[in-house]
């Protein structure tokens, strides 16, 4: 097959949604499918097209105006016309490419992937609405987490495992450091309980003598406001900003305090005791609904983790335990098992094709989201848009 991915960022980019759609791409062509990516050009200087890792790439320059962007989209158009899938990553990428090229696709072989909510809490009505509109733009959904459906309202067509690369079987076993410390991989920003894993350090430190120290690997919008709270309260942590292949870290120390899914199933795979922290009921469904929710330790307090992280510390064959049994789970994830619920999803809609967006609706439809979208960062030329 002819696979297209659409996505709002990719290689060199670093993040979920970019290392999700790499490997799942990467994947696919070793099976022997045809992949491109179609991603923005968020910076000058980035190649237009290029090879990366067997995957044709792409770049729209969304760092410039719209017009540009749409312009670029429309000489290759060709691209979209070749696909026999075109894979588009989270709503706000599908609805600009309904408002980019709109009249020109065929809704039949689009297919839609939402990799989280980064709305935070509470939903928002529109984004709701949103994803109900999303049901009439393309053939299939896909969720990457059982508790998006609760949350948007909407039943996804498939919500498949993710895959690990390299594979937990692959892994090099690496000795358990001393319990004394813990890796943080993620983004910095209030929704990720960032703050609860410095309560957690804080805790063990003060109230528990216990040393205890964090590295953080990752950027974000409270990077500068945490590294000054870590210094003003002396607490041991460091902070190593956006850090590329940061998942190999986590094996640094003996816990990982995470809350992305796929930092917490690399953990698990790498045999690190994984704790996880909530902060609001959303955050709570997405590490304590998911298939590898048995086997972590979630709370919605550093105080309440702090005790979880000081019991595995005193409890060294249950800790042992805990590691094996969340190993056990890692081993059954791969991106080809992914892969292939992907290939069985696309087969399925193209034998069945879906009818169009009629020309009245598709107008209709531009109206509505070019509203919606008049806020957005006309310097990217992307809406700003959650997904």
């Amino acid at each position: 097959m002819n696979l297209l991915f659409f996505v709002h960022r990719f290689w060199p980019s670093i993040g979920g949604v970019e290392k999700y759609v790499g490997e799942l791409a990467k994947a696919l062509g070793t099976m022997g499918h045809e992949v491109t990516v179609v991603a923005g050009a968020h910076v000058a200087g980035l190649r237009e097209r290029e090879r990366y890792q067997g995957v044709r790439l792409y770049r729209f320059p969304a760092y410039r105006s719209p017009f540009r962007c749409r312009c670029w989209l429309w000489r290759h158009r060709h691209l979209f016309d070749a696909a026999d899938v075109v894979q588009v990553s989270n709503t706000h990428m599908l609805e600009y490419l309904w408002c980019m090229l709109g009249p020109w696709l065929e809704r039949g072989k689009l297919f839609l992937t939402r990799h989280g909510m980064s709305s935070g809490f509470p939903v928002p009505e529109r984004n709701r609405a949103r994803a109900q509109r999303s049901l009439d733009l393309c053939s299939g959904i896909a969720h990457d987490g059982a508790f998006i459906e609760k949350w948007l309202g909407v039943a996804p067509d498939l919500c498949p495992d993710q895959g690990l690369s390299p594979e937990a079987d692959e892994l090099a076993l690496l000795p358990e450091p001393a319990p004394d410390s813990a890796v943080y991989v993620g983004r910095l920003e209030p929704d990720t309980g960032i703050r609860i894993y410095l309560d957690v350090v804080r805790e063990l430190n003060r109230n528990y003598r216990q040393r205890f120290s964090l590295d953080v690997y990752g950027g974000g919008s409270l990077l500068a406001d945490l590294r000054r709270h870590a210094l003003d309260e002396g607490l041991p942590v460091r902070f190593h900003g956006p850090t590329p292949d940061a998942q190999e870290r986590i094996a640094d120390a003996c816990f990982a305090l995470l809350d992305g899914r796929m930092a917490i199933q690399e953990a698990m795979a790498r045999r690190r005791v994984v704790l996880a922290g909530y902060v609001d009921p959303l955050k709570h469904d997405y590490v304590c609904g998911e298939p590898f929710s048995s086997y972590l330790t979630a709370a919605g307090d550093g105080a309440a983790l702090a005790r979880q992280v000081l019991y595995h510390i005193e409890h060294p064959q249950e800790r042992a335990l805990c590691v094996a049994r969340a190993f056990q789970y890692a081993r059954g994830l791969s991106w080809k098992r992914t892969a292939a619920a992907y290939l069985g999803l696309w087969r399925d809609r193209l034998a069945t094709r879906v009818g169009g967006v009629e020309l009245g609706a598709r107008l209709r439809l531009a109206w509505t989201m070019s509203r919606e979208t008049r806020n957005g960062d006309t310097r990217t030329g992307l809406p700003s848009l959650d997904a």
